[in-house]
């Protein structure tokens, strides 16, 4: 029962993940995400150290291999090594045991047969492989998301636009009112002066908005590649994009979150590090062979004869001075910092995760006050505006309520941005891959 029970919990986890992660997203979003995936130098420059770690996979598993070469040489040897045998009649006859000019020509193999170096060495690559790759898909998660706020901004900024447009034109249409009073005598100077100061206010603040959107298209182009302003035409913000169920928000963060993988994956490459430094005083066994041609065998030294030579080796490490107890003590002090940063990380995640839920609540708060403002200012500013024109008001309370109406705009839709910067962060942090 509890294999079966563990089967359940597995799949039921799962699929509540695959359903979080179905986050409606704009297309031209996911597209925009896609460039920066294929145009920002930062990423290839991470899928190069993935490629490194292939590499240094396939460096590892070499060590399996069996090692061929060919040896040619040439040696003159002086004096030649002779023996002298007394023939009778104190007559000494010399006869050389090996050829004053050696030649060899021969190939040979190295097989390992007992290793238990090489396996320790390809699962540490493994475990930095898998590093490469999560760094990769941490960053493409932040690169991804950066595009987001990017993309939000520019459209919550267009909308700020059109709401200072309307400030703007609500201003002038009082600024001509009040000129006309002025003429009449029904108002003074102060109040044409004053009104003006207002409107170039908002014109000023008009300017700014422009130049802080022109700032966002240029950060997009430089993280898309992309240039001008046509290619985002999106105006309408979808109100469940990235609205996340949070009710096992902190199990799947744990999971999913970059850093906690990172972190894990470096505990994993510690530990192979250790083994690593074990293995260090381990034996080598391995198969040899050779085979070729050269001189200087008996009985006949001078001719050039076929030759080989199968064998056996056994290499055991003996005095190697203190390094692999150092290397080891290093790989141990390693595995120790990575399990306390792993540590360190899960809880900054919790209480970062803690401050976006928190944020997220505040900003739904403040955008559902900023409503019931809306239609108060809104309401305030059309009877100021009647009011204005039979005199029972002055001309600063006629600007207030304009002024208040339209920030009461502006509010809403900078709370309405936070809200969705909020649930943004939450889903980063989730570790949630929406493109």
């Amino acid at each position: 029962m509890k294999p079966l029970f563990v089967l359940i919990t597995a799949i039921f986890f799962s699929l509540n993940i695959a359903l979080a992660q179905q986050i409606p997203v704009p297309v031209a979003l996911k597209n925009l995400v896609d460039r920066s995936f294929q145009k920002y130098p930062r990423v290839e420059q991470m899928n190069d150290q993935v490629r490194l770690g292939e590499v240094r996979v396939s460096l590892g598993k070499a060590g399996y291999l069996p090692v061929a070469g060919v040896n040619l040489s040439y040696m003159r040897m002086y004096p030649t090594p002779a023996i002298q045998i007394p023939t009778g009649q104190g007559q000494v006859q010399e006869f050389n045991i090996a050829p004053a000019d050696n030649y060899n020509a021969s190939v040979s193999i190295a097989q390992p047969i007992l290793d238990l170096k090489t396996p320790a060495a390809v699962n540490k690559a493994k475990s930095d492989l898998e590093t490469s790759k999560d760094n990769l898909e941490g960053y493409k998660i932040q690169l991804a998301y950066q595009v987001a706020q990017i993309y939000y901004s520019i459209i919550f900024l267009n909308k700020s636009l059109t709401v200072q447009q309307e400030q703007i034109s609500l201003l002038q249409t009082t600024l001509q009112q009040i000129g006309v009073k002025v003429k009449n005598g029904d108002a003074l100077n102060y109040d044409l002066v004053s009104t003006q100061v207002k409107y170039t206010n908002a014109e000023n603040f008009y300017t700014d908005l422009v130049t802080q959107l022109g700032k966002q298209y240029n950060l997009l182009g430089m993280l898309t590649g992309n240039t001008g302003r046509s290619y985002l035409t999106d105006t309408v913000v979808n109100q469940s994009t990235f609205r996340l169920a949070t009710d096992s928000i902190f199990a799947m963060a744990v999971q999913n979150n970059p850093e906690i993988r990172i972190a894990g994956d470096k505990i994993r490459s510690a530990g192979w590090d250790i083994v690593s430094a074990n293995r260090l005083r381990m034996p080598l066994v391995s198969f040899q062979a050779g085979l070729g041609y050269k001189n200087g065998l008996l009985p006949d030294i001078e001719p050039m004869t076929f030759n080989y030579a199968v064998g056996v080796g056994l290499t055991v490490p003996i005095i190697s001075g203190s390094r692999p107890g150092l290397q080891k003590k290093l790989a141990t002090i390693s595995l120790n910092t990575s399990k306390l940063e792993l540590e360190n990380q899960k809880v900054s995640l919790n209480k970062d995760l803690l401050n976006s839920l928190e944020d997220i609540q505040k900003n739904v708060r403040k955008l559902e006050s900023a409503d019931t403002l809306i239609r108060s200012a809104q309401i305030a500013m059309d009877l100021a505006t009647d009011r204005y024109k039979y005199g029972v008001i002055t001309n600063l309370d006629l600007l207030t309520s304009i002024t208040n109406y339209k920030d009461a705009q502006l509010s809403r839709l900078q709370f309405e941005y936070n809200l969705l910067l909020s649930r943004m962060e939450l889903c980063r942090l989730a570790g949630i891959r929406w493109w």
